[in-house]
């Protein structure tokens, strides 16, 4: 069953939490041999990844990052701190991945059990980051209007690490000094 993407409606792209039900819960461990990692105050950090029935966190893909945030359950027992979101675009299943800190004596099998509650939260400063960013994309291409540079769109990166919008064609050699300065009052405009 697909999972219900609170974010794609208009919204639900402002709606920063979210009531879910667990489909799967899976501790992940990087080899079954070696025991989870523990800590001398005698607690567990597991690797998990959470599938739910409906979720407010954005995955990665088409350009955009991730959203990140927790997962905690409807006792509050248990919280995942999940950084990175994925979905599978042939099924339409969102994955949510994170990590949870557990009391040495807990049970790992008992943690976030199919069908139970979890409140769903985004970081909303991160949302918002990201989604500054986002549009920040569309402005560009707005400023390259005004200079009456149609290229095409064919590639949006929006991640900090150094976003970009790339476009199908090119300016010659000859126009570009120019080109930049009209592209930079545009986009003072638009800013």
């Amino acid at each position: 069953m697909a999972t219900e993407l609170i974010h794609l409606s208009y919204d639900g792209n402002f709606q920063l939490e979210t009531d879910a039900k667990v489909i799967l819960c899976k501790v992940i461990q990087s080899n079954q041999d070696e025991p989870l990692s523990s800590d001398v105050d005698d607690t567990k950090h597991l690797r998990v990844e959470l599938q739910l029935d409906r979720t407010s966190m954005h995955p990665q893909g088409g350009g955009q990052p991730t959203d990140i945030g927790m997962i905690t359950s409807d006792t509050e027992t248990y919280t995942a701190n999940i950084d990175k979101v994925t979905i599978d675009r042939a099924c339409g299943i969102v994955t949510h991945s994170g990590s949870v800190t557990l009391n040495s004596s807990a049970a790992t099998d008992e943690i976030f059990p199919s069908k139970s509650s979890v409140k769903v939260t985004v970081d909303s400063a991160n949302r918002q980051l990201l989604s500054e960013c986002h549009t920040a994309g569309h402005v560009v291409d707005a400023a390259m209007a005004r200079c009456d540079k149609l290229l095409p769109p064919t590639k949006g990166y929006h991640f900090m690490d150094g976003p970009y919008v790339e476009y199908k064609g090119s300016i010659d050699t000859k126009d570009r000094e120019v080109f930049l300065s009209r592209l930079k009052e545009a986009y003072d405009t638009n800013s």
